[in-house]
């Protein structure tokens, strides 16, 4: 008997958790007991948390480290999506990290 240990990742909050699975002896088993796990992470969808989510373009721009003008510039772009508007702007975290990993 085997064990694969499986790094999850959950995308809203960049926190891994580690997954023991057993490994059965053929690979029909083995495929099998990834379907299962796949099947299981994939219908965990977890809401943001809009309080702690939400930040203002400014501490958007310091949170990835890049200016920000640049930042404005790519909100501008249509490449980082922005909510409110006029000096009520703010971005949500997992939107920008998910925009940002595009951009690079």
């Amino acid at each position: 008997m085997y064990y694969l240990y499986i790094f999850v990742h959950n995308n809203h909050s960049l926190i891994y958790s580690m997954e023991k699975i057993m490994i059965l002896s053929s690979p029909e088993d083995i495929a099998k007991g990834l379907e299962i796990f796949l099947s299981k992470h994939q219908e965990q969808t977890v809401k943001p948390d809009f309080q702690t989510e939400k930040m203002t373009v400014s501490e958007a721009s310091k949170f990835i480290d890049v200016s920000y003008i640049t930042l404005c510039k790519w909100i501008t772009a249509g490449k980082i999506p922005v909510h409110g508007k006029g000096r009520t702007r703010f971005v949500l975290k997992s939107e920008l990290i998910e925009n940002y990993k595009q951009l690079k």
